[in-house]
């Protein structure tokens, strides 16, 4: 369990998987945690750097006062990854983590090798 303070908010994350692996970075959905990615993330390890998060007010990260706006989370998630010093990655998200990483591919596309929209 990893904890990163980010944009004032402090944030759940896990990495798993190959230390020097292609990164590989999962958004969720709304009202979920990053546990909905666990079966999929275990035929990733093996070859992959598997980034995980909960985007504020989910799960385990802090819940700060609203309203949040998409920035607020697409600023998250490239600060979390600032913070653990991934260069670019593939972006997987689903629902809202779609349109996170979306937001994330126009605003740091250095950051943002594929996108993968569910």
């Amino acid at each position: 369990m990893a904890f990163a303070r980010v944009n004032d908010v402090v944030l759940h994350h896990d990495v798993r998987g190959k230390a020097d692996g292609p990164v590989v970075v999962f958004s969720n959905s709304l009202g979920t945690d990053f546990r909905i990615w666990d079966e999929v993330v275990a035929s990733l390890t093996d070859r992959y750097r598997v980034v995980l998060y909960d985007k504020r007010g989910h799960g385990l990260s802090e819940a700060t006062p609203a309203p949040y706006r998409m920035e607020d989370h697409v600023n998250d998630l490239a600060a979390l990854l600032d913070h653990l010093g991934v260069d670019a990655a593939a972006v997987v998200g689903l629902s809202v983590g779609g349109m996170i990483a979306q937001g994330l591919a126009a605003r740091r596309p250095d950051l943002v090798r594929v996108l993968v929209l569910c």
